[in-house]
């Protein structure tokens, strides 16, 4: 199998070699690496094929047990319990923040793109309701309307897609230097303005649905608000639910969306600076091994391999470059390449498929590995951009647009 996977590797583009070097570990590891990194091998398949409705539920069910068990530890009356829960807390809250963030940027995404259930009658649109209450992410309705002014070609990544305008609106804009938009980037992370903002436009959405969906709204809010501080305590409600629902949910979001195309690189009537494809790439978890060029590695460096493998691009994956979201320049690429949307629980594997047949619109040329990466090549190609001419009109423009 191992000498199979190499001779398939061997005529794979250059920029998959770091993927490719994790072939130094065991062939049954492969497909654990192309879980964490979000990058198959050449001609990789998926060992298994849940239904999307199956994958969401386990998840569910996951998070569910996960958030319970961790309340009912921080509770405890024993001290090494609870010395014990904060300890794994950390991991419980990436992940009950990645699943929520799913809910909305997987689930949800897909429901509102009529592809999360095969059938097309108001199946996806309930789902997406739901989905969209679960997370106390923006409705359903507002989300569909300005998602797919997204994928319009005269609004995508110009300031009056969505998405592009939040980045915008906080100060992450073309005209400033690298150094200038990091900053900016940094300080709306820990900006509680940012926070407030978005956490008030989150529940604000919410209120604006059809009377029946606003009273379950309502209802979950009040679960989390009230009931669970009431059943559990403050401390433990704080750690296991509020922070990831607010704060590590909006971390989250902007990291995604700062990273997840070149934004504003021209202004809406002028002419067109990159091609739409040009304006995607994919994004992967992960960093070339140590070594690997006949030189043996030391331990530090190997040292430092895991260390940032564990502690930095595993939490990424796990919360921030949730499900597909890696293959996310497949998503708006599939139709041009003549692939179908509706296999996007497969999008990693059908994205690597296109590039090993040919017909992949130079995905393979457009791979950033590491969050770090990420945030380079978007914010650099916004530097490299002209101002845009009328700021003072335009400087509000987020405050209707909800990540």
């Amino acid at each position: 199998m191992a000498h199979s996977i190499s001779s398939a590797c061997a005529d794979s583009d250059q920029r998959s070699s770091v993927r490719l070097s994790y072939l130094r570990f065991p062939a049954w590891t492969q497909p654990l690496w192309t879980l964490l990194t979000g990058k198959p091998l050449p001609h990789e398949k998926p060992l298994l094929r849940i239904a999307p409705a199956a994958s969401m539920l386990l998840g569910l069910f996951v998070a569910g047990t996960l958030c319970w068990r961790e309340l009912l530890m921080l509770g405890s009356h024993d001290a090494a319990t609870r010395l014990g829960t904060f300890v794994v807390a950390p991991i419980v809250a990436l992940y009950l923040t990645g699943y929520l963030r799913k809910a909305q940027v997987v689930y949800g995404h897909h429901a509102i793109h009529g592809a999360l259930f095969k059938s097309r009658g108001k199946v996806n649109g309930y789902a997406a309701q739901c989905l969209t209450i679960f997370a106390l992410a923006q409705n359903e309705a507002e989300y569909e309307r300005e998602h797919l002014d997204h994928h319009r070609r005269s609004i995508f990544t110009t300031l009056l897609d969505a998405d592009a305008s939040l980045l915008y609106g906080f100060g992450i804009r073309p005209g400033n230097t690298i150094a200038m938009l990091k900053l900016s980037l940094l300080k709306t992370l820990c900006s509680p303005r940012y926070h407030l903002w978005f956490l008030k436009a989150r529940l604000l959405s919410n209120l604006r649905r059809p009377l029946v969906a606003r009273c379950f709204a309502v209802a979950w809010m009040a679960v989390l608000v009230i009931g669970a501080p009431l059943r559990f305590g403050f401390v433990p409600t704080l750690l296991a639910i509020w922070l990831p629902y607010t704060i590590l949910y909006q971390m989250s979001a902007l990291l995604q969306f700062a990273t997840e195309h070149v934004w504003l690189c021209d202004g809406p009537d002028s002419p067109r600076i990159r091609t739409y494809a040009e304006r995607c790439h994919g994004r992967f978890c992960g960093e070339r091994l140590p070594g690997g060029d006949g030189r043996r590695p030391s331990a530090w460096e190997w040292l430092g391999w895991w260390a940032r493998t564990l502690l930095l691009h595993l939490p990424v994956r796990l919360s921030v470059l949730v499900g597909d979201l890696p293959a996310h320049d497949w998503h708006h690429l599939a139709s041009s390449i003549g692939h179908s949307s509706t296999a996007w629980p497969l999008a990693l594997y059908e994205r690597q498929r296109a590039i090993d047949s040919g017909r992949s619109a130079g995905m393979e040329h457009r791979e950033i590995w590491g969050v770090f990466g990420m945030i380079d090549h978007v914010l650099l190609s916004m530097a490299q951009a002209p101002a845009l001419i009328d700021e003072s009109a335009t400087a509000d423009a987020s405050k209707a647009s909800i990540p």
